[in-house]
């Protein structure tokens, strides 16, 4: 009994809370805040600072498809001087091509930090001013990383699962989060994911075998830092996060609770770096929908198990 008041206390105080920011004036504030970040963020890049968004000026540099995974083949996952290393497959760079080749670095960066931002007000909602002071969130829009498009191929991914295509071909380990289709035996959705999966590494291959080739010989010494957890990183190896992740995903997958296929995703991204932690930003739309789901299913139930009145016979003369 005390238990299930200090639930509705909770659930009572968040429902105000969210009221409150559903004030009409807390929309065109975090609109204003992002215009605010854009503009910070690239004024920085127009004078080369080389600390600002380095993760995008990361793929940005691959962009030019010339050599992207030399650094790292070199000097190891943490080489000295490899401020702009590349680390992912080919497939992105190779999609990032053709915006390197009309835009200059601060006009990529101001189109991404935009898009980075617009994700995360989409995923955020009426809560998105509150996650402003979330640090994960705010290094992840300094950084410039693509964990909020990791996010958002989560959430567009149990609709779409073709979207998983581009986890598993950027960060690869939280591809685990398939484990959610398997569970649930739905097979359809899984092959599309991994069939997806499949085309784009086939063309991307066909394209450009050398870049295959050289991610490969990259991916040594990656590897090996998954296990030796580099400096900065959480302490955590990368084989034991994947079977707590896998875990994680069975419990929510039998108890249909999509929310936590993201957080065994952040788990299982190859380095835990703190920003990382922004990936759980997507577990409020997906508990927003778990919660609605629940309620159309007990409603669905209701409706059938409601006894029918019984109808009576017209009398005869």
């Amino acid at each position: 009994m005390a238990e299930e008041v200090i639930v509705r206390r909770r659930s009572g105080f968040l429902d105000r809370l969210g009221r409150k920011l559903e004030h009409p004036a807390v929309l065109p504030g975090v609109l204003l805040a992002g215009i605010v970040f854009v503009i910070a963020i690239v004024i920085p890049a127009t004078r080369n600072d080389r600390l600002v968004a380095y993760d995008a000026h990361a793929y940005y540099q691959a962009a030019a498809l010339q050599d992207p995974y030399r650094t790292t083949i070199q000097g190891g996952f943490d080489a000295v001087g490899g401020l702009y290393e590349y680390k992912y497959p080919p497939p992105l760079a190779q999609a990032l091509a053709p915006f390197h080749a009309f835009l200059t670095w601060p006009q990529f960066l101001a189109i991404w930090a935009a898009l980075l931002y617009a994700v995360f007000v989409v995923m955020g909602g009426r809560w998105a001013l509150l996650l402003l002071v979330f640090p994960p969130l705010l290094g992840e829009l300094w950084l410039a990383n693509i964990n909020l498009w990791i996010a958002a191929a989560v959430w567009l991914g149990f609709r779409w699962p073709a979207a998983w295509a581009f986890v598993i071909l950027t960060k690869i380990t939280p591809g685990i989060g398939l484990l959610w289709f398997a569970v649930r035996r739905e097979w359809r959705n899984l092959a599309i994911a991994l069939g997806a999966t499949a085309a784009i590494t086939l063309v991307s291959f066909v394209l450009a075998p050398n870049l295959w080739r050289d991610f490969i010989e990259a991916s040594r010494t990656q590897v090996a830092a998954t296990v030796d957890v580099p400096r900065q990183a959480a302490p955590l190896s990368l084989p034991v996060r994947m079977v707590v992740a896998a875990l994680i995903i069975v419990a929510g997958a039998l108890t249909d609770r999509r929310w936590l296929v993201p957080v065994a995703v952040a788990l299982t991204v190859p380095f835990l770096w703190w920003n990382v932690l922004a990936i759980l930003i997507v577990c409020i739309p997906l508990a927003r929908e778990d919660a609605r789901r629940r309620r159309e299913r007990e409603t669905h139930r209701g409706a059938i198990a409601r006894p029918v009145p019984a109808t009576t016979s017209p009398s005869v003369g």
